[in-house]
């Protein structure tokens, strides 16, 4: 099988992670894309909801794609735990499939700070969503991947709720529900 592997935080998911895992599962015809989310990433600071909110959220927005399904082994670990790490579980956990690590360009050009960099191409093939051919050098062993991105963030999300201004075009309907339910983001 071909598996895609799509990580974040999540905080919350919006329509733009979920673009590139469904892109992502249709350019490289993968047969499933596991999903995880962080605990805590180590090249970001945690900024809000909870892992239960965060995995909540996450498990509306992906329900109706019988192609995604959720890995929690980061959350599990309850602590930072590295791409390294995740990818050496998720090898062991389906070790004659073909793992495809989904990454942007932001990932690619800060890719040799990652822990273990040398090694990572070992445990899976890293795809990068590009949208622009110009931009970045983009060649082997990473696979290029020219697609349609949706760039939404998160933070903005965030800054938005904070102030009441709309953001519900940004996320799945669900998420948005279960955003306003639980009085997320707004302080």
């Amino acid at each position: 099988m071909k598996i895609g592997v799509f990580g974040g935080t999540f905080d919350p998911v919006h329509n733009g992670h979920i673009n590139a895992f469904t892109e992502t599962y249709i350019g490289l015809e993968l047969d499933q894309v596991i999903i995880v989310p962080t605990f805590i990433s180590p090249l970001k600071k945690h900024s809000g909801s909870s892992d239960s909110h965060r995995l909540n959220m996450l498990k509306l927005a992906v329900e109706n794609y019988d192609f995604a399904e959720i890995d929690t082994f980061e959350i599990d670990q309850q602590e930072v735990t590295y791409t390294f790490d995740t990818l050496k579980y998720l090898r062991n956990k389906y070790p004659d499939d073909d793992l495809y690590f989904i990454i942007g360009t932001d990932h690619f050009i800060s890719f040799d700070k990652w822990k273990n960099a040398d090694k990572l191409h070992k445990l899976a093939k890293f795809t990068v969503l590009d949208r622009n051919d110009e931009l970045y050098n983009i060649k082997p062993p990473f696979i290029k991947l020219n697609t349609n991105i949706v760039e939404v963030s998160s933070t903005l999300i965030r800054e938005r709720l904070k102030t009441n201004t709309e953001v519900r075009h940004l996320m799945p309907e669900e998420v948005y529900g279960y955003i306003k339910e639980q009085r997320l983001y707004e302080t």
